[in-house]
């Protein structure tokens, strides 16, 4: 057998020691999406790859050595198992995972554990087995090129299919995803992320699904956390799952603080519209029960449309839970908007569900204010008239004025709250 064929990899090779290295055997190109998964999944986790192949320019092959791990050409005269130790051990690996059919799905966790209570130097690998047979995956994608296809693959092994919605990327998103086996649809132009998910809901709802999970496309979402995210829709515990970044405090948070500061500060008046209360409003990382994609209606085409579903789930009586995920900024280079217009496009969209389901705090509270204004102000200038015998008319006007603002937002408030709550009681009349 020939020595590993591409050394360019032997600097990384040096220096990835402190894991065991995985092993995959593979007969042929048709197990070829498998084997592109298990190396994305293997870099995902810390490890690095042998591909052993008959062909050493075969096009899985090639593909390998573009994902920097290392093509081995299989000598049929010598056993992998014998090779591979000679080799992993040359290069200082303290053991090696041996994936033999590379269309099944690596456990590293149990693998890892397996080969750490084991005196062998070589394990076989522990396999996952799926336990979600009817999982969809939609991804809505702006300009993500560059994460996308590694995305749609890591996504496509746990799921039954992969859906992207390009939101009209300028660039080669769409020819990536499909070649990297997804169910693309295409909006014309830029329409916004609220946009895509509705795009996406209309879509599944045609479809026979059992959890429905939603990940941004720009590689901030680890793939591999989709069965815990998908687990308590699985257990029929919850409607709405949201992956929370503050959840689990002994994870560590890649958070900028002050990306940090402004999710915080949106969690809080989230809490407002939708009176439940949660870690991360703004979390892209969900799952959905059919239920849940059936009653949320999302309306708004911007990034308020996190806020929207917790506000309609919780309208709906939908159970709404979390799950601690990990979500990555170094590195990633998605078309994401300036967080400081993101951020105001969500308070936007927050104050507008204010006024829609709670219109006497939303006029009403201001009207109050100007009322205790215009108070203060028409009392201090009667007092000093009294006493001093002067007369302020800027007191006076500010008076006026705000006390006619005052009057006019408390009715409206009072009005439409009123109108509000008689929507409300026929809407639940209709629905029984």
């Amino acid at each position: 057998m020939t020595e590993a064929t591409n050394q360019k990899h032997d600097a990384s090779l040096v220096t990835a020691r402190d894991r065991a290295v995985v092993v995959i055997s593979v007969a042929d190109d048709h197990v070829g999406e498998g084997v592109l998964t298990t190396i994305l999944r293997a870099k995902e986790h810390g490890h690095y790859v042998f591909v052993y192949c008959k062909d050493r320019d075969s096009e899985i092959a090639e593909f390998t050595r573009q994902l920097d791990a290392t093509v081995v050409e299989h000598d049929p005269n010598r056993p992998i198992q014998e090779h591979s130790r000679s080799l992993a051990r040359e290069y200082g690996f303290p053991g090696i995972i041996h994936l033999e059919s590379p269309g099944e799905r690596l456990d590293f966790e149990s693998s890892n554990a397996r080969l750490q209570n084991s005196s062998e130097y070589i394990v076989p690998a522990d396999i996952e087995y799926e336990t979600e047979s009817n999982l969809i995956i939609g991804i809505p994608a702006y300009n993500e090129e560059v994460g996308i296809g590694s995305i749609v693959l890591l996504a496509k092994s746990v799921a039954s299919e992969v859906i992207v919605i390009d939101d009209g990327s300028s660039d080669d998103t769409v020819g990536v995803a499909k070649a990297a086996g997804a169910t693309v649809i295409e909006h014309e132009e830029n329409r916004g992320k609220g946009a895509a998910i509705q795009t996406l809901f209309e879509t599944v709802r045609e479809r026979e699904f059992d959890t429905f999970v939603l990940l941004d496309g720009d590689g901030q979402h680890d793939p591999d956390e989709i069965p815990r995210i998908a687990e308590p829709i699985h257990d029929g515990k919850a409607d709405l799952v949201i992956g929370s970044r503050y959840l689990d405090d002994s994870t560590e948070d890649e958070t900028p603080a002050y990306r940090r500061v402004g999710q915080r500060i949106l969690d809080i008046l989230t809490l407002g519209p939708s009176k439940t209360r949660v870690t991360d409003s703004q979390s892209g990382f969900r799952a959905l029960s059919p239920r849940a994609v059936d009653e949320l209606a999302v309306t708004t085409d911007n990034f308020g449309v996190e806020t929207e579903m917790i506000d309609l789930a919780s309208r709906n009586d939908l159970s709404i839970t979390e799950r601690p995920i990990e979500a990555r900024y170094e590195g990633i280079d998605g078309q994401t908007q300036n967080p400081l217009r993101h951020g105001l496009t969500v308070v936007i969209f927050i104050l507008q569900l204010v006024r829609d389901r709670h219109p006497l705090l939303f006029f009403g509270l201001p009207g109050l204010v100007f009322l205790t204004i215009g108070a203060y102000y028409g009392i201090d200038a009667v007092l000093v008239f009294r006493n001093t015998g002067q007369f302020y008319p800027a007191k006076v006007l500010v008076s006026g004025f705000s006390t006619v603002i005052g009057a006019i937002g408390l009715f409206l408030g009072l009005v439409l709250n009123r109108i509000s709550n008689m929507l409300e009681q026929l809407d639940e009349s209709e629905s029984q």
